[in-house]
């Protein structure tokens, strides 16, 4: 079974060195967790992203994520308020939170 969460994340603009287009379902993407640098550098994850939504007050989008492997990761990786990176190749599409339900 796949892991899935929730994510809250900044899209990067293309005059930052993101993607010229907002994000869409579907779109897959390599994941690294800030706090757990080593274990990317190890191996990296792809999450494919879905059911997204845009908060124009907050300026924020919301995602439910899956890792595209069933290689699962630590509980502790998906608790509230872990900060993620998505990345296109080198590139740094969104920077976000892991969002769960105690917030």
């Amino acid at each position: 079974m796949k892991t899935e969460f929730t994510i809250d994340f900044l899209w990067v603009p293309e005059s930052l060195g993101g993607h010229r287009a907002v994000p869409y379902s579907g779109m897959r993407l390599t994941i690294r967790w800030q706090r757990h640098i080593e274990a990317f550098l190890q191996r990296a994850r792809d999450v494919e992203c879905r059911s997204l939504s845009f908060d124009s007050d907050k300026a924020l989008w919301r995602a439910t994520c899956s890792l595209v492997s069933d290689d699962p990761v630590s509980a502790d990786w998906l608790r509230d308020g872990e900060l993620i990176e998505l990345l296109n190749g080198y590139q740094v599409m969104a920077v976000g939170r892991i969002f769960g339900d105690d917030k």
